[in-house]
This record gives structure tokens, sequence and C-alpha cells, in this order.
């Protein structure tokens, strides 16, 4: 699966943190080079599953770029 070719950045749709940072991103992000997808949607999962990883282990932010999955 290769929605974008764009990174993207999934986040905890309800977490505050992670939702403000996102908008952090968001204003800063001139170019318009990322794209977001909440943890719990489907493509959100969908990425997760494809990098191995589980949704119930995540407390941060990931970066799908590149074809690798970063969560550090």
């Amino acid at each position: 699966m290769n929605p974008t070719k764009n990174p993207i950045l999934l986040f905890d749709g309800v977490c505050n943190l992670c939702n403000h940072s996102v908008q952090f991103v968001i204003k800063n992000d001139k170019d318009r080079v990322f794209r977001f997808a909440a943890l719990q949607s489907d493509i959100g999962h969908q990425l997760l599953q494809q990098y191995g990883l589980s949704s119930g282990d995540m407390d941060t932010v990931v970066l799908v770029a590149n074809g690798k999955a970063y969560t550090r």
C-alpha cells in the first residue's frame, strides 16, 4: 500500500498533545509536504499493519516516509 509519496504522520486521534503536535506541523509546513492520518483510521490501521506495528504500542506519532516507519 502506497497511498502517497509524501511522508505521513500517524497520530493518536484522541490525544490532545498529539492533535496539537499535528496542528503545529500543519502551521509550519508551508510547502504542504506532510499528510496525516489518525492511528484509529482505516489507513492508520493499514499502515501500522504494513510496517509490523501495533496501535496498542503507540504512545507517540509515527512518521512513514521513504518506505519506512519511524517511531523515534
